[in-house]
C-alpha cells in the first residue's frame, strides 16, 4: 500500500517550542541558535483596523512566511517524524534488492510505502498523532489517500473500513505525478492528461493582447517548464504525435490560427544562430532522459534511490558495452535512457565505450588483472581517467607515476597498462580530442544539466533551413562573412532592452513581412507590383529600401544619423535593416535608435502610397526613448540610458515643433529626471 499524506496548513502549525528544542538536538548552537531564538522566542504581531493599531497578540506556532530560512526550519522538523518511521520496526516497508524503503518526502509531502498495511498504518497513526502532540503537525484525512495495491476483494473491504483515509484503487497522485497500478497507463494518466490541459491553456489565451515574440515567450515560461518537470519525473518513452500534436498547437497559438511568416526550424535556433529559442520539445525531452547518465557516473551511494537501483549503471558509461539482456532488467527508464545516451553516440560518429573519459576503475582496467589497490591509488592522486596517464605527447612513465602517487608501482602493472592505452587501436580513442557533449557529464555539478544538454543536441540535430541572412545577401548582392552573420544575429538580440523595439529589428532580419511578390507566389489573384505604385515588382530588399519613393526617406535619415553622430555613414542598406556597421562606425548606439525608429515608420507605411514622414519617425523616436526609459527604471540602469540617449537630445530637441513639445511634456520630465 501507497499512503500520500497531506498535512493541514503544515507550515502554520509548528510549535516554536519544539522547532527550538529540535535545532539544539541536532547540534545547532551558537550565534545562529541566538539568531533563531531571537526571530521565534517571543514573536507577536498587530492588526490594523480602520487604521488603528490594535494591542499586540503573542504567535506560538509557525514559520515565517516567505523567510528563506522557513522551509529549511520547516524540513528539520519533520526529520524528526522521519527519523520515527525509519527505526520503526513495526512499520514494514517495501524492500527492493538488499534496502528497504518506507517513505519519500519533499517539503511538507510525504509517501509511504507499506508492506503489512493493516499493521503497519496502527503504528503510523500512532507515531504521527504522538509527533502532533509535541509539533503541531495535524494530518488532513480529506486530503489525504491510501492506494491498495492487492486484489484479494475481502481484505480490501477490510482496510477500506480499517484505515482511515481515502481509498484508491486505480492510481495515486504525489507532486503533480499520477501512479497508476499498471505502468502502461504512464503515459495515459499523465503525459495524455497534460497535453489536454496546455491545448486547454493556449486555447484559453488565444485572444490575449500581446505580440508573438510575446507569446514566444509564454511558451518558454509556462509550458516548458511543466513538460521538463514530468519529463524528468517519468523518462519513459514516449510516441512521436505526443511531440508533433503538442508543436501544432503551439504553432498556432504562438501565430493566432494564421499562417507562420518564419519557419519553425528557424525559430528554435538559438538567439545568437539568428533564431528565437522557441524550445524544442523533443529535444527538451531527450535531454530530460539523458541527463540520468550524470548520475549513474557518480554512483552516490548516500542516494537511497541510488542504492535501490542497479548498481552496475555506472560500470556502463564510457566502459565496455553490456550485454543487450542486462538492459532487460528495468526497460521502462534504464533502458530509455541508454538508447537516448546510445542515439547521440552514434549520430555524433564517435565510440562512446573508450573515451578520454573512461575511469581507471572501468572494466577496460579491471580485466587487465591490474591490482585494485594500484588503481584505488591512482585515483586518489588525480589520475582518475585513462587521458590523466599521458603527459603532454608521451605515456607518463613508471617513475611518473610513482611520484605522483607516491608509492611503488608493480612493474608488470605498468606495462599492462601502457599496453593496453598506447596500442594502435586505444591510443586514437583514449588521445582523441575530447567533445563539449563528453566534458557535460563530467562536470562536478549538476547545475543547468538539461539546458547545457539541449544546447548540444540542438547543435547536433540541426536541420538545414533556408537562412534569412543569406536571403539578405542575395538581396544585396553581396556574401556576408561568418563574422558578419554573428554580429547581425548579436544586434537583433541586443539592439533594445524593450521588447517592444527589439521586436522591429527581429521582423526584418527574420524577413517577417510579406510582401506583393511574396502573396502573388502563394495565390494567383494577387499582383506583384509595389503597393507604394512605383510600377517595379515588389520585392523585399525594394520594399524596404530600394524603392524610388521610399528613397527620399533614408537619405533624409541618413543625414539625421550623420548629424548625431558628426560621423560619415556609407549609404548601405545593410547598416539600417541588419545593423552591420562599418568598423570606423563609434556610435553605433545611436545609429541603431535612428535606423529602429525608420523601420517602425516604413512598416506602418507598408502598404501606403508615398513616402513615409520625418515627422513620424521623429515621433517614434520619442516613442522609443519612453520605453527604453521605463526598462532602465526597472532595471537600475537610468545614468546608463541618459548616455546612450545624450547625442540624439539636441537633434530631437530641434526637431520638435511647438505643438509637440506640449505633447512630450512627460518625455522632458523623464529625460531631466536624472536622480
Amino acid at each position: 500500500m501507497i499512503i500520500s499524506i497531506d498535512a493541514e496548513k503544515a507550515f502554520d502549525k509548528i510549535q516554536h517550542p519544539f522547532l527550538l528544542k529540535t535545532l539544539e538536538s541536532i547540534g545547532i548552537e551558537g550565534s545562529f541558535l541566538k539568531i533563531i531564538n531571537s526571530i521565534y522566542l517571543k514573536p507577536s504581531a498587530n492588526i490594523i483596523c480602520n487604521g488603528d493599531k490594535l494591542d499586540a497578540f503573542p504567535i506560538r506556532s509557525g514559520v515565517k512566511q516567505g523567510c528563506p530560512l522557513s522551509p529549511l526550519l520547516f524540513d528539520i522538523v519533520l526529520e524528526t517524524l522521519a527519523v520515527a518511521i525509519r527505526e520503526e520496526k513495526e512499520i514494514e516497508g517495501i524492500k527492493i534488492g538488499k534496502e528497504e524503503t518506507k517513505l519519500s518526502l519533499f517539503a511538507d509531502d510525504m509517501m509511504l510505502y507499506l508492506k503489512n498495511p493493516r499493521d503497519s498504518t496502527k503504528k503510523l497513526i500512532e507515531i504521527i498523532n504522538n509527533f502532533s502532540k509535541v509539533a503541531g503537525y495535524k494530518i488532513n484525512p480529506h486530503k489525504s489517500s491510501a492506494f491498495l495495491y492487492i486484489s484479494n476483494t475481502a481484505q480490501q473491504q477490510e482496510l477500506e473500513r480499517e484505515i482511515p483515509f481515502k481509498i484508491t484503487l486505480d492510481k495515486i497522485k504525489y507532486l503533480g505525478i499520477y501512479l497508476p497500478r499498471q505502468t502502461q497507463e504512464l503515459y495515459e494518466h499523465n503525459y495524455k492528461t497534460l497535453a489536454t490541459q496546455l491545448k486547454l491553456d493556449l486555447n484559453k489565451w488565444k485572444n490575449i493582447n500581446c505580440s508573438w515574440i510575446g507569446r514566444a515567450n509564454i511558451i518558454k515560461m509556462t509550458i516548458l517548464p511543466k513538460l521538463i518537470y514530468l519529463f524528468s519525473a517519468i523518462p519513459i518513452e514516449l510516441p512521436k504525435y505526443f511531440f508533433t500534436d503538442l508543436e501544432k498547437t503551439i504553432t498556432k497559438f504562438i501565430w493566432k490560427n494564421k499562417r507562420s511568416r518564419i519557419s519553425r526550424e528557424i525559430m528554435k535556433k538559438n538567439t545568437y544562430d539568428g533564431g528565437l529559442a522557441v524550445p524544442d520539445l523533443k529535444l527538451y525531452y531527450k535531454a530530460a532522459v539523458i541527463k540520468t547518465i550524470w548520475y549513474w557516473l557518480r554512483n552516490r551511494k548516500e542516494d537511497q534511490w541510488n542504492r535501490l537501483g542497479e548498481s552496475d549503471l555506472s560500470k556502463t558509461v564510457y566502459d565496455k558495452p553490456k550485454d543487450p539482456s542486462f538492459w532487460d532488467k528495468n526497460p521502462l527508464f534504464d533502458k530509455n535512457c541508454w538508447e537516448n545516451w546510445k542515439t547521440v553516440w552514434e549520430r555524433l560518429g564517435i565510440d562512446q565505450h573508450l573515451t578520454p573519459y573512461t575511469k581507471m576503475n572501468s572494466k577496460w582496467v579491471s580485466d587487465l588483472n591490474i591490482k585494485k589497490e594500484t588503481i584505488s591509488k591512482l585515483g586518489k592522486h588525480r589520475i582518475v581517467y585513462m587521458s590523466d596517464l599521458w603527459e603532454g605527447k608521451g605515456f607518463k612513465t613508471k617513475q611518473d607515476i610513482e611520484r605522483i602517487t607516491k608509492c611503488k608501482i608493480n612493474n608488470f602493472n605498468y606495462i599492462k597498462l601502457k599496453g593496453f592505452c598506447t596500442n594502435k587501436t586505444n591510443i586514437t580513442k583514449i588521445r582523441r580530442k575530447t567533445t563539449n557533449w563528453g566534458k557535460i557529464f563530467i562536470k562536478t555539478s549538476d547545475k543547468g544539466l538539461i539546458t547545457q544538454i539541449s544546447k548540444e543536441l540542438n547543435q547536433l540535430y540541426k536541420k538545414s533551413s533556408h537562412s534569412p541572412i543569406d536571403k539578405w545577401a542575395r538581396d544585396m548582392d553581396r556574401q556576408f562573412s561568418d563574422k558578419e552573420i554573428k554580429t547581425i544575429n548579436k544586434h537583433m538580440k541586443k539592439c533594445s532592452k524593450s521588447l517592444i523595439i527589439r521586436e522591429m529589428q527581429i521582423k526584418t532580419t527574420l524577413r517577417y513581412h510579406l510582401t506583393p511578390s511574396r502573396l502573388a507566389n502563394i495565390t494567383a489573384k494577387e499582383s506583384n507590383e509595389c503597393w507604394r505604385g512605383c510600377g517595379q515588382v515588389g520585392t523585399l530588399i525594394h520594399c524596404w529600401w530600394s524603392c524610388e519613393l521610399i528613397q527620399p526617406f533614408w537619405r533624409a535619415i541618413w543625414n539625421y544619423a550623420q548629424r548625431a553622430t558628426k560621423e560619415y555613414l556609407p549609404f548601405d542598406p545593410a547598416i539600417a535593416l541588419l545593423g552591420l556597421y562599418p568598423k570606423e562606425i563609434m556610435d553605433t548606439k545611436t545609429c541603431t535608435k535612428i535606423f529602429i525608429a525608420a523601420l517602425f515608420v516604413v512598416a506602418q507605411n507598408w502598404k501606403t502610397r508615398g513616402c513615409p514622414s520625418i515627422g513620424e519617425w521623429l515621433n517614434k523616436l520619442w516613442y522609443m526613448l519612453v520605453m527604453e526609459y521605463y526598462c532602465a527604471k526597472r532595471n537600475n540602469k537610468v545614468e546608463k540610458f541618459h548616455g546612450d540617449w545624450n547625442n540624439l537630445q539636441e537633434v530631437m530637441q530641434s526637431e520638435r515643433s511647438r505643438t509637440r513639445r506640449t505633447l512630450y511634456t512627460e518625455t522632458n520630465t523623464l529625460w531631466y529626471n536624472r536622480t
